[in-house]
């Protein structure tokens, strides 16, 4: 065994162990791996330790999870189709199918489409069609995880693989006059919406990026960004500013859309079509069950009516009123712009488990962050807004974030700090 493939299982071994440490701690503390104790749920409320608490750590952003049509859709496809079928979509698929994916199209322009059974599975499929062998790929070191699990497929192939500055596209170009000497193409990984921080790709410096370097393809995890934003919530790429000829964008299905998979939108057809025929996980992984495209089909007509933009109107009301307390609190969120994730950072690790037991006891139930979601000593409280939640929920959350953020010793917490802004 070569040194460099030794020193690749070490590191990977003690990153293992680092997070399988770092879980222990959060799971003894009854803050991750729990299981709700409700028999019901309506969207806002959960019971941990027979106690409700009020939801913020629910990516549903819309609230469209508990919508009638959505769970009619899902019953109906079911009494139609069964509760699988049980085939690879390379030999044939349910009728479902073919009309979601005719709704899709329509929400992001007409554009062509395939739908993948996840959002993690979709990257899997995509990327490693995408990208040749005299290609290069350089990824945003906050891209999310899913993207940069597919990075070792790359690398086997000898393909280099580089961390670029979280959305500093002003380096990203540096990176891209040279590569391209090179080589073929360079790849661009970034998020849509980061998932962590709530801050995003500034679209029109990279639209413009893309027309300055001929050699530049971008790839766009938009996950986060469907639902909530742009032109029938096709997201803050596709609902903005369409797709560039050299970019592709994954749209995320089970979380603001509250259906299942993912849509990988191409800006060809042949492209579509090669990655379903070729993309190994469309090949071999399961399809999406009549339940999920019967919930998804109902989920797009939503996204297609007029009853969209008071449901977006919501929730930006409810991400203002956040930013609003938020800064009268003096608490610096890590994004700049309006998403319904934000981020208050707290420092070490124990500081941050501490305010989140906190939010426990006040009634609100968050997510805690820590290595190696985020930087050692950048730990925080992640939490997520949606139509479920009420302005007073909001109002309560944030006085109670304050309280607890403040109670911290000062030498426990660093000074939070906006990222740096795209180029």
């Amino acid at each position: 065994m070569s040194e460099s493939i030794r020193a690749i299982r070490s590191s990977s071994n003690e990153r293992l162990n680092i997070i399988e440490a770092s879980a222990r701690v959060l799971r003894d503390r009854g803050l991750i791996h729990r299981t709700l104790e409700d028999m019901s749920l309506d969207g806002r409320i959960i019971t941990l330790d027979g106690r409700q608490l009020v939801n913020f750590g629910s990516c549903s952003y819309l609230g469209l999870e508990t919508d009638a049509r959505l769970k009619a859709g899902a019953c109906d496809a079911v009494m139609r189709y069964g509760t699988q079928f049980a085939s690879s979509r390379a030999y044939v698929s349910v009728p479902l199918y073919a009309e979601f994916q005719a709704l899709l199209s329509k929400m992001v322009g007409d554009l062509p489409l395939l739908i993948a059974p996840t959002t993690s599975l979709g990257h899997m499929a995509a990327i490693p069609v995408l990208v040749g062998d005299r290609d290069a790929v350089l990824y945003d070191v906050q891209v999310h995880s899913s993207v940069q699990a597919v990075l070792p497929t790359l690398v086997q192939r000898g393909i280099p693989c580089e961390p670029v500055r979280h959305n500093r596209l002003d380096k990203l170009e540096e990176r891209v006059k040279k590569l391209s000497a090179k080589h073929d193409r360079v790849f661009y990984l970034c998020d849509g919406v980061y998932s962590m921080h709530g801050d995003a790709v500034d679209v029109d410096a990279l639209f413009e990026l893309l027309d300055r370097q001929p050699a530049l393809f971008a790839y766009v995890d938009d996950a986060h960004g469907v639902g909530w934003a742009g032109r029938h919530g096709a997201g803050i790429v596709l609902g903005t500013r369409g797709i560039h000829e050299r970019m592709l964008v994954t749209l995320g299905l089970a979380k603001s859309f509250a259906s299942c998979g993912a849509a990988i939108v191409v800006p060809s057809a042949e492209l579509a079509t090669r990655i379903f025929t070729c993309g190994s996980t469309m090949i071999f992984s399961g399809p999406l069950q009549p339940a999920q495209l019967g919930a998804g089909i109902a989920s797009a007509k939503i996204h297609l009516s007029h009853e969209l933009e008071p449901l977006k109107a919501k929730l930006m009301r409810h991400i203002d009123v956040f930013d609003r307390a938020a800064d009268a609190e003096r608490l610096t969120t890590h994004s700049p712009v309006p998403t319904p994730i934000r981020f208050v950072e707290v420092g070490t690790e124990e500081s941050a488990m501490l305010v989140v037991e906190g939010l426990k006891d006040c009634g609100y139930f968050v997510n805690v962050a820590v290595f190696p979601a985020v930087a050692r000593g950048r730990a925080g409280v992640r939490l997520m807004l949606n139509a479920h939640q009420t302005e007073r929920d909001i109002l309560g959350l944030v006085s109670s974030l304050a309280t607890l953020v403040t109670r911290e010793p000062e030498s426990q917490r660093r000074p939070i700090q906006r990222p740096v802004s795209a180029a």
